[in-house]
């Protein structure tokens, strides 16, 4: 396979342009952009920009609607709920983050719930933000189901990420951005296509066998965090 290296400016550059073209507006597609080159600025190709293909499909399915805007349907002071109305996840978050922030800083603590939103890329991209502002941030979220409790081998639970990141002082803020099974889902996509193999103890295949092909482990079903404590 030949292989092509491109800067991290270049690669912004494309993906927003591919998600101007499907239909977002120019703040909204630099969001997008710049969240999934950022993983991968962080080391997290799996919610990089290999993503930006899989965001356009659900995109021109009508998964995610490009035209929505999120809505503040509750306003209780210190905590809000938002109905995302199917956007963009990331559009959605930074808004929900951007409310708790300043809800903190006025009450001391900012709590906002979202509904009807979707997959936002990675956790930390906004929790951060919270640190930043002097704020300690915590984001979680549901998922569809990928992995089944210890001992079984169908798909009950979700990945379920979270993440946490708290003000350093002089130094970067300290962030811990995780799921709850042994690896996320999209470094299973990612190993499918580059036709790599996985490690054992990732996943099961369909009939309950650990398993090291990604397309098996897809189609099976992710392990917990931690084997039998997760």
């Amino acid at each position: 396979m030949r292989q092509h290296n491109y800067s991290a400016g270049e690669l912004r550059q494309f993906s927003e342009r591919a998600f101007k073209a499907l239909g977002l507006v120019p703040n909204d597609a630099c969001l997008l952009a710049d969240s999934l080159v950022q993983a991968d600025l962080w080391g997290h190709q799996s919610h990089g920009i290999m993503r930006t293909f899989w965001y356009g499909a659900r995109i021109l399915s009508g998964a995610m609607d490009v035209g929505s805007t999120p809505t503040t349907i509750v306003d209780g002071g210190a905590i809000a709920v938002i109905d995302g109305n199917n956007g963009i996840g990331q559009v959605i978050t930074h808004n929900a983050m951007h409310q708790a922030i300043t809800r903190a800083k006025k009450h001391g603590i900012g709590a906002v719930a979202v509904r009807n939103s979707g997959h936002f890329g990675t956790a930390m991209y906004f929790t951060r933000l919270a640190a930043i502002e002097g704020c300690i941030g915590f984001l979680s979220t549901n998922a569809s189901p990928a992995m089944a409790p210890w001992g079984g081998r169908k798909k009950l639970l979700g990945t379920n990420p979270w993440s946490i990141a708290a003000p350093a002082g002089d130094y970067p803020p300290m962030i811990l951005d995780i799921a709850t099974t042994a690896v996320a889902r999209g470094k299973l996509y990612m190993a499918k296509q580059r036709g790599d193999s996985i490690p054992f103890g990732w996943a099961i295949d369909e009939k309950g066998n650990q398993t090291n092909d990604p397309i098996a482990g897809i189609t099976g079903t992710i392990l917990p965090m931690a084997g039998h404590k997760g």
